[in-house]
């Protein structure tokens, strides 16, 4: 029996085996083969067989009696068993693929990063072009607009700019919210004319 994500292969034997005393394909009191055909059936060895009927007996869904052989003692305690797994076995599932969802989440977060950190970098390099410019400008110092949003700041109407980005513990946050308030350390991604900048440092220094 080939071994599914990582579920061991004794408990997918021993989920196996109860499910077909649910069926009643091994009827209540009859006994269960031995594990030499069991592991020949389930091509798994007979050591595996072992593990998945302790299992089984520890759940009281089989009564190993030995020198006799193994019989089916309970189909509902095979059923509750049954049903337990399943349940458990969704919610691994929902897990991995949780895990597999944030990964490409983040692999996607992380390409958007380069992308635009990767525009930034191209559109500083061509100030004198006719390309539109990208500016940077570092909020390093204290001022009160660490207390307010961009919406309060007002930038277009205060220093003619109009901003882009804001570049964050080596993220760049795109065309941030107004509601977005800006912290010490920020970089603020703008654009605008040359003289922009100046305007901009005389406005923060003026709050």
């Amino acid at each position: 029996m080939p071994k599914k994500n990582s579920i061991p292969v004794y408990m997918q034997v021993a989920v196996d085996v109860a499910s077909r005393i649910t069926r009643e394909e091994i009827p209540k009191d009859k006994k269960i083969s031995g594990r030499s055909t069991l592991a020949g059936e389930y091509n798994v060895s007979p050591e595996t067989i072992r593990k998945a009927m302790r299992l089984l007996s520890d759940m009281n869904i089989v009564e190993v009696k030995h020198g006799n052989g193994i019989y089916v003692s309970s189909i509902s305690r095979a059923e509750e068993f049954i049903e337990r797994y399943r349940i458990r076995a969704s919610v691994n599932e929902l897990k991995e693929e949780l895990v597999e969802l944030m990964k490409k989440r983040d692999d996607i977060e992380d390409k958007i990063n380069k992308t635009v950190n990767a525009i930034v970098d191209y559109t500083s390099r061509f100030k004198n072009s006719e390309h539109i410019t990208v500016y940077e400008h570092y909020l390093n110092y204290d001022s009160s607009i660490f207390d307010m949003t961009l919406e309060e700041l007002d930038m277009w109407n205060n220093t003619g700019i109009t901003v882009v980005g804001i570049k964050r513990d080596g993220k760049i946050i795109l065309s941030p919210s107004p509601e977005e308030k800006l912290l010490v350390n920020d970089k603020l991604l703008f654009v605008g004319d040359p003289s922009s900048n100046m305007r901009l440092s005389e406005y923060i220094i003026s709050l």
